[in-house]
């Protein structure tokens, strides 16, 4: 897989609404507002599940999914399903993984800059940041996504003045696998900050 594009595409799927993981395909499942089915699994608010292609999704609420497919395949579009999110990328290794978890920051808190090793959306669950993503600075409101490749410098601010909450899903070497921090400070002296964040791990599946 080293050197293909693959498509990382975060959708909406509206309450009440279906749809199928793309062919060839890995995703994850989030369920953002009431619960989800996946593959016949229920999910509970607030959790998570990952599914292969062809897997049926269902939404009882508003459902985030996180889906890497081929990079042939263009976002799609389709009734209640809704990208809101989508960027082609290379995959950092040859034997990768999709991690998914939730991070969580006080108020003020920043992270020191740094990279990561792989490619990821992250979606703003609750709150309110300012990200420096590379030479790019947003003001990411709940419900926005962001994209970083991995190669870029990134710098996160939480200025909602309460806790800041975002769903981050990434590409990784298996190298990673069992909860192994991805994280890369961009100096030594931004490896000395520290980091306040709490981080919950939804899980790693193979890709």
């Amino acid at each position: 897989m080293t050197g293909a594009n693959w498509r990382m595409t975060v959708y909406d799927l509206a309450a009440g609404a279906h749809c199928t993981v793309a062919p060839g395909g890995n995703a994850f499942i989030y369920a953002a507002a009431s619960g989800a089915v996946v593959s016949g699994r229920n999910v509970e608010p607030g959790q998570g599940a990952f599914a292969k292609g062809g897997a049926a999704v269902s939404a009882s609420g508003l459902t985030w999914i996180f889906e890497i497919a081929p990079g042939a395949l263009p976002a799609r579009r389709g009734e209640g399903l809704s990208p809101v999110l989508s960027r082609l990328t290379p995959f950092p290794d040859s034997h990768c993984m999709i991690r998914a978890d939730r991070v969580e920051a006080p108020a003020g808190a920043q992270t020191p800059a740094h990279h990561h090793r792989g490619p990821g959306i992250r979606r703003l669950e609750s709150g309110l940041l300012l990200a420096e993503v590379g030479d790019h600075l947003d003001r990411i409101e709940a419900g926005q996504a962001w994209f970083e490749s991995g190669c870029e410098t990134v710098v996160g601010l939480n200025i909602s003045g309460g806790v800041n909450a975002f769903i981050r899903v990434m590409v990784l070497p298996m190298a990673l696998a069992g909860g192994e921090s991805s994280f890369v400070p961009a100096t030594p002296d931004e490896a000395a900050k520290p980091r306040i964040v709490t981080l919950t791990l939804f899980g790693e599946q193979p890709i």
